[in-house]
């Protein structure tokens, strides 16, 4: 029998998290950001995108997730890694047949939200 939890996304403890997101494109930003229960770690997706596809590696978590037409297709990866209660990283690859790029991500727990 497979392991359950090798398919799911890794989930995040909900309450207050600095984001910080770093990528060629954009820079540098940090956010407050309140997380509820059950929240995507890898946010909403596209309709045309499939299934997200979850491996494990020891302490880190592979995501692929593919998108689009076969001519216009574009695969994004993320490697996890964190406890997700207190931290976690991300480091994204996403790739088409004309563009590259990435981001990475540093997130912290900061408590609970406030009203």
């Amino acid at each position: 029998m497979a392991d359950t939890l090798s398919s799911e996304l890794p989930k995040r403890a909900p309450g207050l998290w600095r984001i910080i997101t770093v990528s060629p494109e954009i820079g540098m930003q940090s956010h407050n950001v309140c997380i509820a229960e059950g929240d995507s770690i890898i946010g909403p997706q596209a309709a045309d995108c499939a299934r997200p596809s979850v491996a494990r590696a020891g302490d880190q978590v592979i995501v692929t997730i593919e998108c689009g037409a076969s001519d216009r297709r574009s695969v994004k990866s993320l490697l996890f890694t964190g406890d997700f209660k207190s931290w976690y990283r991300a480091q994204s690859k996403i790739s088409s047949s004309d563009t590259h790029s990435g981001f990475s991500i540093d997130a912290k727990f900061l408590g609970i939200c406030l009203p």
